[in-house]
């Protein structure tokens, strides 16, 4: 008496097959997911989104203002990769005159790495004019905000740039 396997014996070793490729895939792009993350995420979310509408209404308050802000940044030094850089951000109202009584504060964020955003306040070396220096621990791409208020009106500058 011969031992012959049935017809089909080899069907169930298709879903077996098939659940192995799907769990391997799976795991291959968890590894990758997981190796390249940057650990960016927007802290307070929530309420972030909450404040949408306020958001869009003081965008519209700060168009009607017609201010033109013009940023600079020059790098000064670099050293490895540190970039020592000297930024001026030029305020002019409506009329094309400098906005008086500015108080500012700059953030250079990193939009793609955590933990190596810079800020601070910046100094006005003239009326409408800020100023200050700063040391980026990488070269690259950085968004620049400056949160600028003049007599109770608020402006707010994003701007992407490239350091070399």
């Amino acid at each position: 008496m011969s031992k012959q396997r049935k017809p089909g014996w080899w069907y169930p070793w298709i879903f077996v097959g098939f659940f192995a490729v799907i769990i391997t895939v799976n795991g291959i792009m968890m590894f990758f997911a997981y190796d390249s993350w940057t650990g960016l995420e927007t802290k307070d979310h929530y309420l972030k989104g909450l404040a949408y509408d306020t958001n869009v209404e003081a965008a519209r308050a700060q168009e009607a203002l017609g201010w033109e802000v013009k940023l600079d940044v020059t790098t000064l030094e670099s050293r490895d990769k540190e970039r020592r850089i000297a930024y001026q951000v030029t305020f002019k109202d409506h009329n094309g005159k400098p906005v008086d009584s500015l108080k500012a504060h700059t953030f250079f964020v990193r939009p793609t790495s955590e933990g190596v955003d810079v800020d601070g306040p910046a100094t006005v070396v003239e009326p409408g004019v800020l100023s200050g220096e700063l040391t980026l621990s990488v070269p690259g791409q950085w968004d620049v905000r400056v949160h600028a208020d003049s007599m109770g009106r608020k402006y707010q500058l994003v701007e992407r740039i490239v350091v070399q």
